[in-house]
């Protein structure tokens, strides 16, 4: 079980010695404590080794050649910051590309798709195939981190990201409490967020094998972008 948000910002105030152990910050720090624990967790959302799993989806294909996807759309999920791999009905992997590569490619409007290219518009982004033939896809992408949505609510991760919140939040309230962090801070900040790179990054490798060619391993492509 991880730790609630006001915890993690109570842990984060007594490493840089903005408040005494067992003192209790006043209601407005605690809501700025919340507020950048919220920015910072939006902003590991763009670092994906950061997010600690690909989350799947499922897409009914009605023979359009681009879906919406977030919540609310034609595949009503949450939004994702990325999409990495796709497979349209079990058997054929599709290759995620940039804009510029999908505009190059020739028009196809009835084979199995082969490539997609995935537009990040918010709050719906938009998915676009190379092909419109099939019945269903499964679509591998990065979703953010989520927000916690009160002090008590719990900062719902793996546990071993209670460290890598409590001192890298330390570094970003620091500032605004006129605090110069120890280089102790500075360094729990950066060995417990690296350990989580690693692990992320680890758990990725072991998940590409010949299967997910073309899928969790296609953000690594060259002519991605």
């Amino acid at each position: 079980m991880s730790e609630t948000a006001q915890t993690l910002i109570k842990a984060a105030l007594r490493a840089i010695n903005a408040i005494a152990s067992g003192e209790t910050p006043t209601a407005d720090e605690m809501a700025d404590g919340l507020e950048s624990l919220k920015f910072m967790l939006r902003s590991w959302s763009s670092e994906n080794i950061m997010v600690s799993a690909i989350s799947s989806d499922t897409l009914a294909m009605t023979g359009a050649s681009s879906y919406t996807i977030g919540s609310g759309g034609d595949c009503d999920t949450t939004w994702p910051e990325e999409i990495v791999g796709a497979v349209v009905d079990g058997d054929y992997n599709l290759k995620v590309m940039g804009e510029a590569k999908y505009r190059s490619l020739s028009r196809d409007s009835s084979s199995i798709p082969a490539y997609l290219y995935y537009n990040p518009v918010y709050p719906l982004g938009v998915i676009y195939l190379h092909g419109t033939g099939g019945s269903s896809i499964v679509i591998d992408s990065f979703k953010a981190l989520t927000d916690p949505a009160a002090l008590t609510s719990e900062v719902e991760f793996q546990t071993n990201y209670d460290a890598a919140i409590k001192w890298n939040l330390a570094l970003e309230l620091a500032p605004e409490y006129g605090k110069q962090p120890s280089q102790l801070v500075f360094k729990h900040a950066h060995d417990a967020k690296k350990r989580i790179q690693s692990k992320n990054a680890a758990a990725r490798m072991n998940e590409i094998d010949i299967s997910h060619l073309g899928r969790a391993v296609s953000q690594y492509n060259i002519d991605n972008g």
